[in-house]
């Protein structure tokens, strides 16, 4: 408990440390039977008499705010009136009841749609199963990088021997051709979309995103004073021809567009890098979950393309490991890596060292690569599960694929017959979570929409989950 002496006003001393003692106790800040210090030891604490702190006490003890108990101290009473024992402490300009202020939040909140707070089924997007999550390869490298003494400061682009490690395994796994010196470790992919779009381009500036597309992106963009552009998506991506010319940056999830689950032709790679090239934009490529490939060769990545030095490569180890692990990595053409090493220590300066060389451990040592060849197996037949399922119910008119999906964790379809929303609500009764369409559009779309993740559900569950959904969808009643 921290209490405050104003030294320049002595006589109100004690009718001070009683003010914010009994709103502390009003405001749940000292909960019942919590023990206060002692007179003697608040006392040196503060600088002040001990018979001040007496006083304080004594006056509320009378009240019924605090009880001595002898030898054992003092003790916040057990029952309170909240009325009068600092109800004012309930309402600080930081609490939830405060009143309206001057501070006004930038970015808005998404509007969810209904749904349980603990699903029985979760069939959202975005996240991997955690329970496939390699304890026993990651606890071996936790404890290899805890065998290292932490450092001082060290390099803002983040550890040399992980960006050596990234740039091998970039090259080999994707295509991506790059120098330890292009790759900036970051702490998730959003981190390295932030760092780009403030190196990049400035406030007032057209950034050109996917409609629909990946709303943290663009909620990020306009939280940075920079004007959004939607692009139109269809089944083979984006359009490059309505890519505005104006625009300084082109966001864009080529190999599994989100939400859609597109993949990016490569006459269009082709088309988009063109484009960028005619007027001087850049390229964030968002390769956020291609490790999941389900059937059919991935296609070239827009960065082993690029022959001109506008693609910055994203990837994340948040659908290879878990969203929590927070790192991911940006690849930046050379001339402006520099520049991007330069911004990044002017802002969180570099991600953990331990968390940096456990993944440095998880990739040398080849334990990452047998936790994806397990786990795309894995995926691989959920996806089959989800895909067959999406063309029986479109034979049966309830749905459509939005496109022909060959990875990821989710699939995207449109709706017949019903909302989104009412679907929602369906499956809020029946314990089934789905991903939100609606949010990841700006324009009010013109057909109807879900996400079906199946990341976080195992083949049996998953099948259970969509038995649900299909109830829901044709409006038989749950039993």
């Amino acid at each position: 408990m921290d209490l405050f002496v104003d030294p320049t006003r002595p006589r109100a001393l004690s009718r001070s440390l009683y003010d914010q003692i009994r709103a502390a106790i009003g405001s749940g800040r000292l909960l019942p039977g919590e023990r206060l210090p002692s007179s003697r030891r608040l006392a040196d604490d503060l600088g002040v008499a001990r018979q001040t702190i007496a006083t304080v006490y004594g006056r509320l003890a009378a009240e019924g705010h605090v009880v001595g108990r002898g030898a054992a101290g003092t003790f916040v009473a057990d029952e309170i009136d909240v009325e009068t024992a600092g109800a004012e402490g309930r309402r600080s300009p930081r609490g939830r009841g405060a009143p309206p202020t001057v501070l006004e939040p930038r970015v808005g909140l998404p509007a969810p749609l209904v749904a349980s707070e603990t699903p029985r089924f979760d069939l959202r997007s975005g996240s991997p199963d955690l329970a496939l999550f390699p304890h026993v390869p990651w606890r071996r490298a936790a404890l290899a990088a805890a065998h290292r003494a932490p450092t001082g400061y060290g390099d803002h682009a983040g550890l040399p021997e992980l960006r050596r490690a990234l740039a091998r395994r970039l090259a080999r796994t994707r295509g991506v051709i790059a120098d330890p010196e292009q790759i900036v470790v970051t702490t998730g992919a959003q981190a390295a979309i932030d760092l780009t779009i403030r190196l990049l381009t400035r406030p007032g500036d057209v950034v050109a995103v996917e409609e629909p597309g990946y709303p943290p992106v663009r909620r990020l963009i306009e939280s940075l004073d920079r004007r959004v552009a939607l692009v139109p998506v269809d089944a083979d991506g984006i359009r490059p021809d309505l890519v505005p010319a104006d625009a300084r940056l082109v966001y864009t999830t080529p190999s599994h567009q989100s939400p859609t689950g597109a993949t990016l032709t490569v006459a269009r790679r082709r088309a988009l890098l063109a484009h960028a090239d005619r007027h001087r934009q850049a390229i964030v490529e968002d390769d956020y979950d291609s490790e999941h490939r389900h059937s059919d060769r991935p296609l070239e990545p827009l960065h082993l393309l690029d022959t001109t030095g506008r693609v910055v490569y994203v990837a994340t180890f948040s659908k290879t490991l878990a969203p929590s692990i927070r790192l991911g990595c940006a690849v930046f053409p050379l001339v402006v890596a520099p520049h991007a090493v330069a911004l990044r220590a002017a802002t969180d300066v570099q991600p953990s060292d331990l968390v940096q060389l456990a993944i440095h451990h998880l990739v040398t040592s080849g334990d990452l690569d047998r936790h994806l060849r397990r786990t795309r197996k894995i995926y691989a037949r959920r996806h089959e599960q989800v895909a067959d399922w999406v063309a029986r119910m479109s034979a049966d008119g309830h749905l459509t694929a939005w496109a022909t999906d060959h990875a990821g964790l989710h699939v995207a379809v449109r709706l017949h017959g019903i909302t989104e929303a009412a679907l929602a609500a369906r499956l809020d009764v029946l314990g089934v979570r789905l991903g939100s369409y609606r949010d990841t559009w700006v324009q009010p779309p013109d057909h109807e929409g879900a996400v079906i993740g199946f990341g976080n559900a195992d083949a049996e569950r998953l099948d259970e989950a969509l038995g649900l959904v299909e109830r829901a969808l044709t409006g038989v009643r749950a039993r």
